[in-house]
């Protein structure tokens, strides 16, 4: 008969219910490990859609963007292209102006020779028709004038 060996099988018996026992507390402390992150979890992944719809969002905007600075940079260079022939027109227009801004400056100080030369010429025939001789010889001019001679 075997009486000895019943008594290890029971220890053993207890050590693996102690060990099982065991096992379902742990099991029982990690699903209440679980159930405490779960709405952590669910927080964590409402937060990672958040995040991700504001991805798209920033990344749409930032395609946008980069269309709208593509049209104006477009837009630059149209009106860039544009504003060359007109520099080059109003370059001629200034010479063109400074021409003749230089021909006028240059037909007024003309301009007031000559009119310095007609006043010096009538002061001079202001002082021929006011002298002696002219008066004298008034006469002469006369009669010089009805005959149709000098």
């Amino acid at each position: 008969m075997k009486p000895a060996p019943s008594e290890p099988s029971d220890a053993l018996v207890n050590q693996l219910r102690q060990q099982l026992l065991l096992a379902q507390v742990r099991i029982m402390e990690l699903e209440d490990v679980r159930d405490g992150l779960a709405p952590r979890l669910a927080e964590i992944e409402q937060l990672l859609a958040q995040a991700q719809s504001l991805a798209e969002t920033k990344l749409d905007e930032a395609a946008h963007a980069a269309k709208i600075l593509a049209d104006t940079q477009a837009h630059a260079a149209g009106l860039q292209a544009r504003s060359e022939p007109l520099a080059r027109e109003l370059a001629a227009a200034q010479t063109a102006l400074a021409e003749k801004t230089s021909e006028i400056t240059r037909r007024r100080e003309e301009l007031v020779r000559a009119e310095t030369t007609v006043r010096q010429l009538e002061s001079e025939l202001t002082a021929v028709k006011s002298s002696r001789s002219w008066r004298w010889t008034a006469w002469l001019r006369a009669l010089g004038g009805k005959s149709g001679g000098r």
